[in-house]
């Protein structure tokens, strides 16, 4: 993998769910409940947000304990066996740091079953095991000693799957964070949280559990169907008031401004195969809130309020796709470019944008779904995906 040089080099913390995942690669699908169903292989990998975000910007970021590489740190809980160990190794692997990681010789290190079908979707059977028991004052406590180098940003996932850290607990938890790896009293930090599990069944949980914490969140990654769960109406999947500019329904466009108007800076929305949608707040004052003077700053910071757009899911030319941790991939690598990371990436003639933001983002995304780049081999660093988007040398965006 080509190596990465970065400046200034500073940390980023990604935390929260953890788990072994076993993916079955290649999976046919019958459609019916008893089928025998085939599957090719059989691979380990690190799952689950705090693994997927940290492994993906560690491989980007070229992290190793040179002084002048990014430092990338998991803060996850796992138990004392097989699993845990095994993810231990995932990490140090890809050249995440394991020192915030808490083992707990008492706790069951969560595992998954993920069959990974051949048109690259997959599926999911998990048992949480120690995540469920997961609390604010073992992350915190994790935190409060580490002496991290220049926090760039804090990344958490997912809290719908974290029983402990949800509604006012999780705020509580990202402002305590803040507040931590502030530098003399500047909230430089920027604080991104992602989605998952958010269980259609009981909207109003689903929506206790993250909307307390709104205001605390700088960027907010979902899909469109935890979207449309979050929605305060339940005729969201019946609508069909496609929004001619973005081609999402005008109600989730809707639900998005509500995200803004409890107090969430960015959202970007995960499309699929058609891309990703970027929304930034039409407050100008919550873009400020990321505001240092004299420490370095999140790129966000500078971002037009209000504005918004769509970018483009690139094309994986020879077919071989896992699409495994993508939504992950899309959220460490659009926090990383709207984090202070981009700072020097700028120049009078040529800004991260907030759509510029979301095209590295994709990249990400894309190297990460290609099974021949995904695990590091043949991926380019941070560096280079931006040099491919100040050149506008771009692979092909799938239906272009």
């Amino acid at each position: 993998m080509s190596s990465s040089n970065t400046n200034n080099a500073g940390s980023i913390i990604c935390a929260g769910l953890s788990c072994l995942d076993l993916q079955l690669l290649g999976c046919t699908k019958s459609g019916t409940d008893e089928a025998i169903e085939r599957y090719d292989d059989a691979v380990h990998c690190a799952g689950g947000s705090a693994s997927m975000t940290g492994t993906t910007l560690a491989l980007l970021l070229g992290s190793t304990p040179d002084e002048h590489k990014e430092e990338v740190h998991i803060l996850t809980k796992i138990g004392m066996d097989f699993a845990g160990d095994t993810l231990v190794e995932f990490y140090r692997r890809a050249g995440a740091s394991t020192r915030l990681v808490l083992k707990d010789p008492t706790a069951r290190t969560s595992m998954a079953v993920l069959p990974v079908y051949q048109n690259g979707k997959r599926g999911c059977f998990v048992n949480l095991a120690c995540n469920d028991e997961f609390e604010v004052n073992e992350l915190m406590g994790q935190l409060e000693n580490s002496n991290l180098r220049h926090p760039r940003a804090f990344l958490f996932g997912y809290p719908h799957l974290l029983p402990k850290m949800q509604g006012k607990s999780l705020n509580g938890m990202l402002a305590k964070v803040r507040e931590k790896l502030s530098r003399n009293g500047q909230a430089s930090v920027l604080i991104g949280v992602d989605l998952n599990g958010v269980d259609g069944s009981d909207r109003v949980a689903a929506q206790s559990a993250l909307v307390p914490a709104l205001s605390q969140i700088d960027v907010l990654h979902l899909n469109e169907d935890e979207a449309a769960v979050l929605t305060s109406s339940t005729l969201a999947s019946n609508e069909y008031d496609v929004d001619p500019e973005f081609g999402i329904s005008a109600h989730l466009l809707r639900q998005i401004t509500s995200f803004h108007d409890h107090g969430c800076a960015v959202v970007l929305l995960s499309l699929g195969s058609k891309g990703a949608f970027v929304s930034v707040t039409p407050h100008a004052e919550r873009l400020q809130q990321l505001s240092s003077a004299h420490q370095p700053y999140a790129v966000m910071r500078d971002w037009t309020p209000g504005t918004r757009a769509c970018v483009p899911a690139f094309k994986i030319s020879h077919g071989e796709i896992n699409a495994n941790g993508a939504g992950d991939a899309l959220f460490s690598g659009f926090c990383l470019a709207a984090s202070s990371w981009a700072a020097n990436k700028q120049s009078d003639q040529w800004k991260v944008t907030p759509e510029v933001a979301a095209k590295f983002a994709s990249l990400v995304a894309w190297q990460r779904c290609d099974v021949t780049t995904r695990d590091g081999t043949g991926m380019k660093s941070a560096d280079l995906l931006m040099d491919m988007l100040k050149s506008g040398d771009l692979p092909e965006a799938i239906d272009a």
